[in-house]
């Protein structure tokens, strides 16, 4: 009898495309199908947003933490294994660092060379904002940019996302962007508001199909210098909240703070998540957009109380920790409350240096 595998779907793609909600969603309609799943969340530091929200939904998880998972394979391989262990399921939906590309070359590669009876992997997902997505991507020089083309080089589904909030005319503009980088790949338009491009999302991962793509070629020192531009923030604050705290005014002070103190294409992505005896709350701010991805209970939260804040912003990573620390103590203030504790840290990434790197 043959050995069962578990299948592996990766889902890549731009910093605050909504990737963790996408695998959330497809997780949700998994389970309703009678399919075990289990989520792999990734990041360059710790206490991370994206854990907390796909735990508080009730998916096993395990995280992949201080570097993405090609530098990180090990410890990837490792979160696996123990998922397979722990939570026997049948798809493991691994989410990496928004930053990150070459995954051909390095996770899908290595998982079908080395690790063919014990994983399959679905065809490489990458989402792709359809509000950032711009026509000069094609020859921009930009190492932002760069990295983001050989994100779509590479992919083998292309998830168009956000697509309910640009004209339709504008999404048949992208698709042909998106055609020339990669005449190859299969476009997927989504909406995580009305759904749209789901199921086809959803076949792609519980399908037999595999990925079947050869890595493609990237200058991994223009690589670095995308990452580099970066600062990464994460933090976590204690907190005590009175009876009826208003959790969605606070979250919004929090990231107008921050969003008032960069340039609206700065800001790559911040995601805040709060949690009280009563209620969760995860927000995230792109550019100068800011968005409810989740609500668990009311709006009003009560009690002993976290919040985590991850920010990916061009700045310095000492200025990103001090206007993040300012927002905090202002929303908090605002409400005639302090952080009872708090433990942060901010760095740019280093250059990667992956595990493995198959061509």
């Amino acid at each position: 009898m043959l050995p069962v595998k578990t299948r592996i779907a990766i889902i890549g793609g731009f910093l605050g495309a909504g990737k963790t909600t996408l695998a959330t969603k497809i997780a949700t309609q998994l389970q309703k199908m009678d399919k075990s799943v289990a989520i792999i969340t990734n990041d360059q530091g710790e206490a991370l947003v994206d854990t907390q929200y796909s735990k508080s939904l009730g998916f096993d998880v395990s995280e992949v933490l201080r570097g993405c998972f090609c530098c990180r394979f090990p410890d990837f391989l490792r979160s696996a294994r123990t998922l397979v262990s722990s939570a026997r399921p049948d798809i493991i939906l691994a989410e990496p660092v928004g930053s990150c590309t070459d995954l051909l070359a390095t996770v899908v590669a290595p998982l079908k060379a080395i690790y063919p009876n014990e994983f399959e992997v679905a065809p490489l997902m990458i989402l792709v904002d359809s509000t950032r997505l711009l026509s000069d991507i094609i020859d921009s020089a930009t190492p932002g940019d760069y990295l983001r083309r050989h994100q779509i080089e590479e992919g083998e589904v292309i998830v168009l996302s956000k697509t309910d909030m640009v004209p339709k005319e504008r999404v048949r503009e992208l698709e042909d962007i998106i055609r020339k980088i990669n005449p190859k790949a299969t476009i997927v338009s989504y909406s995580s508001m009305s759904g749209t491009g789901l199921g086809k999302l959803i076949d792609n991962v519980s399908s037999n199909k595999v990925s079947t793509s050869h890595p493609v070629e990237i200058d991994y020192d223009i690589y670095a210098a995308a990452e580099a531009e970066l600062g990464w923030y994460n933090g976590s604050f204690k907190l005590t909240l009175p009876d009826k705290t208003d959790a969605y005014d606070m979250a919004m002070r929090v990231l107008r703070s921050i969003s008032d103190e960069y340039k609206e294409d700065d800001i790559a992505h911040v995601k805040l998540m709060l949690t009280s005896e009563t209620n969760a709350l995860k927000m995230s701010l792109v550019c100068q957009s800011v968005n409810v991805d989740g609500v668990k209970g009311s709006r009003y939260g009560k009690g002993p109380s976290s919040l985590t804040v991850n920010a990916r912003v061009v700045s310095s990573p000492e200025k990103l920790k001090d206007v993040v620390r300012k927002a905090v103590t202002y929303s908090l203030e605002h409400l005639g409350l302090r952080a009872d504790s708090f433990e942060d840290d901010s760095f740019s990434p280093s250059r990667p240096q992956p595990t493995h790197k198959m061509r």
